[in-house]
């Protein structure tokens, strides 16, 4: 197998052109396809794909435009050193349920689209069989001298990425780093966050993008409630705190935006100067969870939230039923694009 990086430069979109809303979302998974299709054309052929639900992909969708269109293009520019880090990396490769396509990996969302390329690249897999699938993708693409790669507990090796980074802030001078963090439910410990966020007092800043699986973590707290046996330390770790307890006593209706409540509360404990965007990401009953965008308030009042808060404002005020559609069809689930080709 040839060694040597494959190029892939897809950094720059006409995606971002598009005036029409359910154009513009077609068109980005439709690049992610592509970029999908590069993938799988070269080994492992032992694809064994991070399976989701299809409304999953709108975190990958908004990693891939925050990194093209707003993070490497202005801290390219700012830093002389820019990381991207990702703790829970699986394979490398997605998939979803009916889909008949693939869709890179977060880590090489970050890597393929990113305007400038990142200088460093963190990712850490789990388990022996995805961890190799993972390593072996990521080092086709990513020059060895930009990659670091573990096999662990992420937050374990979340001190080696830390000390890493400190070694780096004193060779270039200037460190800014974007990290996807990105768990199944809990698995993503406070600590974690708290390692990330203390680098600022190193001279190192950072861009943070978090799934919180509100619905997930209801679904535990109301087990709790029911009197089932819960280990509570997970959640403790989770939050850092053992204070989220009150929320075992919130009604029904109100538990998962008080989960998120709780945690957006926690995060401005500890990031100084906290700018917070959630977008709240809800199929009908089978799907919710929160993406949380954290960054530094600046100065100008960080005008370059417009692409941000453009996918907030689809995902939050379309119709379910019309966005669903919209990725069923992208991904190939369903067969007809023309419902959403029709100019508005």
């Amino acid at each position: 197998m040839n060694s040597e990086p494959v190029p892939l430069p897809l950094g720059f979109s006409l995606c971002t052109k598009e005036k029409n809303d359910f154009k513009r979302l077609t068109c980005e998974i439709d690049t992610l396809k592509e970029a999908g299709e590069i993938i799988i054309s070269y080994p492992p052929r032992m694809y064994n794909p991070y399976k989701a639900h299809h409304w999953t992909i709108l975190k990958l969708i908004f990693l891939k435009m925050y990194a093209r269109d707003v993070y490497t293009p202005i801290i390219g520019r700012r830093y002389p050193f820019m990381a991207f880090i990702d703790p829970f990396a699986g394979t490398g490769l997605n998939t979803y349920e009916e889909a008949k396509f693939y869709i890179p990996g977060s880590t090489l969302i970050a890597w393929f689209f990113a305007t400038f390329p990142f200088d460093k690249v963190y990712a850490v897999g789990y388990g022996d069989m995805n961890y190799r699938l993972l390593k072996m993708r990521l080092e086709k693409f990513i020059p060895p001298s930009r990659l670091w790669v573990a096999k662990g507990d992420a937050n374990i090796l979340i001190d080696s990425i830390v000390k890493d980074l400190k070694k780096t802030k004193e060779a270039f001078g200037g460190v800014h780093f974007l990290a996807f963090i990105d768990p199944d439910c809990f698995e993503a410990q406070w600590r974690m966050l708290e390692k990330l966020v203390e680098l600022e007092s190193h001279g190192i800043s950072g861009d943070f993008i978090i799934l919180l699986q509100s619905r997930l973590i209801a679904r535990t707290i109301g087990r709790i409630r029911m009197g089932k046996r819960i280990n509570t330390e997970i959640i403790d770790q989770f939050f850092g705190t053992n204070e989220w307890t009150y929320l075992i006593d919130l009604p029904s209706g109100e538990l998962e935006k008080g989960i998120m409540d709780f945690y957006l509360k926690r995060l401005k404990e500890i990031k100084s100067k906290a700018l917070i965007e959630v977008i709240n990401i809800e199929l009908f009953r089978s799907v919710h969870y929160y993406l949380i965008y954290l960054t530094r308030e600046t100065k100008g009042k960080s005008p370059y939230l417009a692409t941000v808060r453009w996918l907030k404002n689809f995902v939050e005020n379309a119709d379910k039923r019309d966005v669903d559609r919209a990725i069923r069809i992208a991904l190939g689930i369903e067969r007809t694009i023309d419902y959403f080709l029709e100019e508005g």
